[in-house]
């Protein structure tokens, strides 16, 4: 062992003879051309995890070539970063079996030899990616089996993986999750970074150069900070990773962040459109898995499914949010009621406690009395969180408007098999009759990741694709478009603003729908955050005549917040509606 380490010291540049450099075990594909070989290689450890550890080749160069390779030991390795070793084992090109749409990544499996040849060895020197390095590719994936680093963000990542990069200032572009996971890109002239510093998503791209930060896994629970929106990273070093569907750039020390100065007003904005004699306010507000109770240990489906919204005080927030922050809308679509013992399995289906604690919350922030439609679904049958039969319904204020009690409804369509039903009420306001569809379209479960394998899967798309089908169908049998009233379409529809389902339900000419969202600019366009990118779910559509009277805003108190009260932004429109007779319908 000491011959060996001298004989390393002495002449670093030369490896022995039968070892194999780690670019050659990867070759120039995404397959080894050592795949379930046995082979030894040498290399810097760079970072270690509990079952693995990650070597790259030592050198004083930035590397040309694909030079990191993941050792997967089962069990925790004797060594430490900064450490030379020498390692035998089988090369395994590996994805996990429940992930079966991730992508394969090279590895050395069964380590039969290890031998630590030096410790406190200089790191490799860092690849530098964004400004002044190399940059991320605009395109996805490419037909060339090569890995080429210039032709993809796919190739460029997987190029990268193994290895240590390193980035200048880059601003983050969403909360750190709840997995310590942060993404963030280069602030430089970047289309669909708005001024408060969300990556708004574009019908012509993925933001393919956003990089998901995640903390080291052995740093002590909670060091990593909790980053937002406007955050700066001014460098970050680590090593590039793939697991669960992602590349992320796995952080090697504490992170650091340097915190852009916050404005407390943009965090917690109030809406300008508020209801007036002739100024009728609709919302739309998805309350994320909401109930009045904490649920018992014994009756629900998994222990992550007990909550307690209203001893937490996100059912006073959601009070507040409705009283102050929407100013107290004439009429509200909500998503996500649950019933009224939450995620508990058993009978209980009815959600009149669940909207009573939310009203009562409304009212303690100085809001409305409202009333509340709940139309109760069959026990089982909407999704969503095992025994919380959760369901799309309505508060509205008898103050200012009158429900027309024989035109609410459930709609019954097999496209909503499995899935929420839209439910439909009718209220007068000024004269002015107006039919409300409160959806909540299927989600995207069951979606490729981005940085999949084979072709890229939307999950559910045909259901949604279906669903809006079935509601234009819905609206055409009832004359929506030669009504003497309005119609308004509205709620969580789990697709964007530019998506098939939502030109669906738009359709076209005389039977048309307006996307409200779409009166805003495109950097606006946003009422939720997933994996660093803000995306416009929510939506609220209404006939052309009653959009013509329309005002539309996102109001944004959750989705760039750490402490979120529910992780849609609720949406927000004002109507133009004089008393009928005086010159308007």
């Amino acid at each position: 062992m000491k011959q060996s380490l001298l004989i390393f010291l002495l002449i670093p540049v030369l490896a022995l003879a039968d070892t194999v450099p780690i670019a050659e075990i990867h070759g120039s594909g995404s397959v080894s051309p050592y795949q379930d070989q046995r082979v030894t290689t040498e290399g810097i450890v760079t970072l270690v995890h509990p079952r693995s550890f990650w070597i790259q080749s030592a050198s004083d160069r930035v590397p040309e070539r694909r030079e990191g390779l993941q050792i997967f030991t089962a069990d925790p390795a004797p060594v430490a970063a900064g450490d030379l070793v020498r390692v035998t084992g089988y090369v395994n090109r590996f994805r996990r079996p429940d992930r079966e749409r991730d992508r394969f990544v090279t590895r050395l499996i069964q380590p039969q030899e290890l031998q630590i040849l030096g410790s406190n060895q200089p790191m490799p020197p860092a690849v530098r990616i964004g400004k002044g390095g190399l940059e991320v590719p605009d395109r996805l994936h490419d037909d060339d089996p090569t890995i080429d680093p210039s032709q993809s963000a796919t190739d460029f990542w997987t190029w990268m993986t193994g290895m240590r990069v390193q980035i200048g200032d880059h601003v983050v572009t969403g909360p750190t999750n709840r997995f310590g996971d942060t993404w963030v890109v280069s602030p430089s002239d970047h289309v669909g970074l708005n001024a408060h510093s969300v990556l708004v998503a574009e019908p012509d791209g993925d933001h393919l150069d956003r990089i998901q930060i995640s903390p080291h896994p052995l740093l002590e629970s909670g060091s990593p900070p909790t980053a937002l929106p406007g955050d700066r990273f001014q460098h970050l070093a680590g090593v590039v990773h793939y697991s669960f569907g992602g590349f992320r750039l796995q952080a090697q020390h504490t992170l650091e962040v340097l915190s852009a100065e916050r404005l407390p007003e943009a965090l917690s904005p109030t809406t300008a459109l508020l209801p007036g004699p002739d100024r009728l306010t609709v919302a739309a507000y998805n309350v994320q898995n909401l109930d009045p109770v904490i649920e018992r240990e014994d009756r629900v489906n998994d222990l992550d499914d007990i909550s307690d919204d209203v001893g937490s005080g996100r059912m006073a927030r959601l009070g507040e949010h409705i009283a102050v922050h929407l100013a107290g809308p004439d009429l509200i679509a909500l998503q996500e009621v649950q019933d009224n013992n939450g995620a508990e399995l058993g009978e209980v289906v009815a959600a009149d406690l669940t909207f009573a604690a939310l009203i009562n919350a409304v009212v303690a922030a100085g809001g409305p009395s409202y009333d509340f439609i709940d139309l109760v679904p069959k026990r089982g049958r909407e999704g969503g969180q095992p025994g919380g039969n959760i369901r799309s319904g309505y508060l509205y204020n008898p103050e200012r408007v009158r429900l027309v009690v024989d035109r609410s409804e459930r709609f019954t369509h097999v496209a909503f098999e499995g899935s929420r039903a839209p439910v439909l009420a009718t209220f007068e306001f000024n004269g002015h009759r107006l039919t409300l569809i409160n959806n909540h379209f299927s989600s995207k479960g069951g979606s490729s990741p981005l940085f999949g394998e084979g072709e890229r899967i939307v999950g559910r798309a045909e259901a949604r694709r279906n669903q809006a089908a079935a509601v234009r169908e819905l609206m055409v049998e009832r004359g929506a478009w030669n009504d003497d009233g309005h119609w308004i379409v509205l709620g969580d529809f789990n697709d964007h603003w530019f998506s098939e389902p939502l030109d669906i339900l738009k359709g076209e000419a005389e039977t048309g729908l307006i996307n409200l969202i779409e009166t805003r600019p495109r950097n606006e366009r946003w009422t939720y955050i997933f994996r660093g990118t803000g995306q416009a779910i929510d939506h609220i559509l209404t006939t052309p005549q009653l959009a013509a009277r329309a005002e539309f805003e996102v109001v944004h108190i959750n989705a760039r917040r750490a402490d979120q009260a529910a992780d849609h932004e609720p949406v927000l429109a004002r109507f133009h509606l004089p008393i009928a007779g005086s010159g308007t319908r």
